[in-house]
């Protein structure tokens, strides 16, 4: 019995990477998003975020929604709301980031498979190749934890809130640990 105690105290477990937000490599700015679920309400919230290389919040949206049918279309209706976003803040590039492996892979490869939100990731596509440059990177949810915030915060706003150069208070402390993580 000692033996085996001696021999499982000494094998140390593999800890889990942390993921943390990481700059843009390419382009200026990187566009997060994000979508949270409130089915006793029968809505969902979108949060969007976009940062430049150091950080720094550009603008940030919250926008509650209907509940659409699934995450995976919330998540898709969160990526083409993020595009537009960059269009309606004057960007002309953008990395555009979420959480949703399903949605970025569709995004990547142009929704070959016709998958149910087709529709949807090609007006998503459409606004993003309307921009100098984009691309579609996926990050693990510890990666996006503005965008899920915002997205989570968007229950309590009456439709949408912008901000610009700044997030709410409450969302700041967020900011400043990626920032200052990355």
């Amino acid at each position: 019995m000692d033996r085996l105690r001696s021999r499982t105290s000494k094998q140390k477990l593999p800890r889990p990477a942390t993921v943390n937000w990481s700059p843009p490599d390419q382009c200026e700015y990187k566009t997060n998003f994000d979508g949270a679920m409130f089915p006793d309400v029968a809505e969902a919230g979108i949060g969007v975020v976009i940062r430049n290389k150091e950080g720094e919040v550009m603008a940030a949206l919250s926008e509650k929604i209907p509940q659409p049918s699934s995450v995976t279309m919330l998540e898709m209706l969160a990526a083409r709301r993020a595009a537009i976003f960059i269009h309606e803040v004057g960007l002309r590039n953008s990395v555009l980031e979420g959480d949703s492996e399903i949605v970025i892979k569709a995004l990547q490869n142009g929704d070959k498979f016709q998958t149910a939100f087709g529709h949807l990731c090609r007006d998503t596509l459409s606004y993003a190749k309307a921009l100098q440059s984009f691309s579609f990177s996926h990050t693990h949810r510890q990666g996006n934890c503005v965008a899920d915030a915002l997205a989570k915060k968007a229950r309590y706003c009456s439709s949408l809130t912008v901000w610009m150069e700044s997030v709410p208070p409450d969302i700041s402390c967020l900011v400043l640990a990626e920032k200052h993580c990355s």
